[in-house]
């Protein structure tokens, strides 16, 4: 039977579609007339008509692209989520490729390409869906890691990046290979299972490779250097945006995919996770350093539902995923600013920031309390719809180690809110901008509603 595209097949790959043509738009203008500028709105409308376009979910879908995307409502939210984060991540960078005077253009590109990729992997029926959307978000992200060229950190960052990321690249194919050597299919549903050990050693190259990109323990040596080494923008959607790609590949094949096999194992991964990046966050004064072993304790609290595999498991998962990245871009609003140099700001830097700015120390104090999970702010109610999910399942052990590990971070959260309440050393002024303020603004309100209204935007969670 002879199968044609129709308006409709085109309507539900917009985003994707809108995305790619305006990074290279972007790209060709730029040929013809060097305007930061104009690279900049650009990249705002690019990802502001995707959003439009992202908000339904497709009523035809082709028998062509159904095999390989998922066209439904989990499809949906991580479309709309990766999207509200690369338009965050433009406004983020804008300010500081003008501060150390990076072209704008290519930049711009690489973070629409890399939005692409995410989306692909949160629409992804087919695990070689899944490969493709990994490797367009990986290569994109190893040039933006080292798109400052004058700084020697991210030279370095760059290339850590690039030989880990192969490595985990490498796993992940690997466990593909061998679990259509035990299927005879690449689908991630309906897999029948023709050799048990063989289908368990790909799927535990396949957990590698996700983990890696997550920054589980022990597969995140690479988080603190890279986020320490990139430009802060990027840090942010490597904090955000990578993360909530790879549990959006992690969901897919655990929860909404196969069968549940392999919890047991992915809940001795949360445990080292929960335990060794709090402690080693304790010691950290490089604030960028700081919140890739934030972000590595997180991934370990998303590991919970993961590893419990009940029927709330996906809705706690992704409510988690959405306070975790409010709270995250609010606080990298703060760090943005302060970037005034290669190697980022400093625990020192926000010393006194209220008595500077009360506006961006409030919004650091609410993005770091929610982080911390202190009642009564909406990162409470998300852990506690992560532990009500193990409570469940009956994995009280995961439960003890998180509410400990809860605690420990409360400490490291509050003590740099402290700084921001101290005596400054000196009085200069902020040089903010409007596109700093406006995410600082959106993070604040944002984070305010989940806090009074946490169950309407529950219900609001496939």
């Amino acid at each position: 039977m002879e199968v044609t595209f129709t308006l409709a097949d085109f309507r539900a790959l917009a985003p994707l579609l809108i995305l790619l043509s305006g990074g290279l738009l972007i790209l060709l203008i730029d040929c013809f007339k060097k305007s930061e500028g104009l690279s900049f709105l650009l990249g705002l409308a690019t990802f502001a008509f995707a959003f439009l376009f992202s908000l339904e979910i497709p009523a035809d879908v082709n028998a062509l692209l159904s095999p390989w995307i998922r066209f439904d409502a989990l499809g949906r939210f991580f479309s709309i989520f990766f999207i509200v984060v690369g338009f965050v991540t433009i406004l983020l960078s804008y300010p500081l490729l003008y501060r150390f005077d990076a072209p704008g253009a290519e930049y711009y590109f690489l973070v629409i390409s890399s939005v692409a990729g995410l989306i692909l992997i949160g629409q992804a029926a087919d695990f070689l869906t899944l490969f493709i959307g990994l490797e367009t978000l990986s290569l994109s992200l190893y040039i933006l890691t080292g798109y400052m060229k004058k700084w020697n950190i991210s030279h370095e960052a760059a290339m850590k990046y690039f030989l880990l990321g192969s490595l985990g690249a490498a796993f992940l194919i690997y466990g593909i290979a061998f679990i259509y050597g035990a299927t005879g299919t690449t689908a991630i549903k309906h897999l029948n299972i023709d050799n048990e050990f063989l289908f368990l050693f790909g799927l535990a190259f396949l957990t590698v490779g996700l983990c890696f990109k997550a920054a589980v323990v022990p597969f995140h040596t690479w988080a603190p250097d890279v986020y320490d080494g990139a430009p802060t923008a990027v840090t942010a959607f490597m904090s955000v945006g990578t993360k909530a790609g790879a549990f959006a590949g992690l969901v897919l094949v655990f929860l909404m995919g196969l069968a549940p096999i392999w919890h047991e194992s992915i809940a001795w991964l949360a445990y080292p996770t929960l335990i060794y990046a709090n402690y080693a966050a304790l010691t950290q004064t490089q604030l960028r350093r700081f919140f890739a072993y934030s972000g590595i304790s997180h991934a370990g609290f998303l590991l919970i539902p993961l590893a419990a595999s009940t029927p709330e498991s996906v809705n706690s998962l992704l409510f988690y995923l959405v306070v975790y990245g409010m709270a995250t871009l609010g606080s990298f609003v703060i760090l943005a600013l302060l970037d005034n140099r290669e190697e980022g700001a400093t625990l020192e830097d926000l010393q006194g920031l209220f008595y500077k700015s009360p506006f961006y120390a409030t919004i650091l104090t609410l993005c770091l309390l929610t982080l911390g999970g202190i009642p009564p702010t909406a990162g409470f109610f998300a852990k506690f719809y992560i532990f009500k999910v193990a409570y469940q399942a009956g994995f009280y052990g995961l439960i003890v180690v998180g509410l400990l590990t809860s605690i420990l971070s409360a400490y490291y959260y509050l003590r740099i809110i402290a700084y921001l309440f101290a005596k400054p050393a000196d009085y200069e002024s902020l040089n903010s901008s409007w596109s700093l303020a406006l995410v600082g603004a959106l993070s604040l309100g944002a984070l305010i509603s989940v806090t009074i209204f946490p169950d309407w935007w529950i219900q609001r969670i496939p």
